[in-house]
């Protein structure tokens, strides 16, 4: 099984791919033009899945996120702020957003 660092190169070799980009996660600037990258793809709603391990369910907006599926626990300002993020209003298309559980909610 590849080490995540190798997984994580090879998701960024994706994303280079599919926008045309010359991301890389060399250093902390390169890993933090990549995580910015991805940010503006998704707020300009030119991403239709975006899977993410913590960084971006909070301090995060996209009015654009409509679900979000969570599979693990989320406890007080982590799951406040997700909920949240998801929950906002865009327009008549949408006027609320979707929590989808794989893992059991304790609240």
């Amino acid at each position: 099984m590849p080490h995540r660092r190798e997984l994580l190169e090879n998701y960024v070799d994706d994303f280079n791919r599919l926008f045309s980009e010359k991301q890389h996660i060399k250093d902390t600037e390169g890993f933090y033009n990549y995580y910015n990258a991805v940010a503006k793809k998704s707020k300009q709603n030119e991403t239709n899945i975006l899977l993410v391990v913590n960084m971006f369910l909070t301090g995060y907006d996209s009015k654009y996120l409509n679900t979000l599926y969570v599979d693990k626990n989320l406890q007080f300002h982590s799951l406040i702020q997700a909920f949240s993020r998801t929950n906002r209003i865009l327009d008549k298309n949408k006027t609320q957003g979707n929590i989808v559980f794989f893992s059991k909610f304790e609240g």
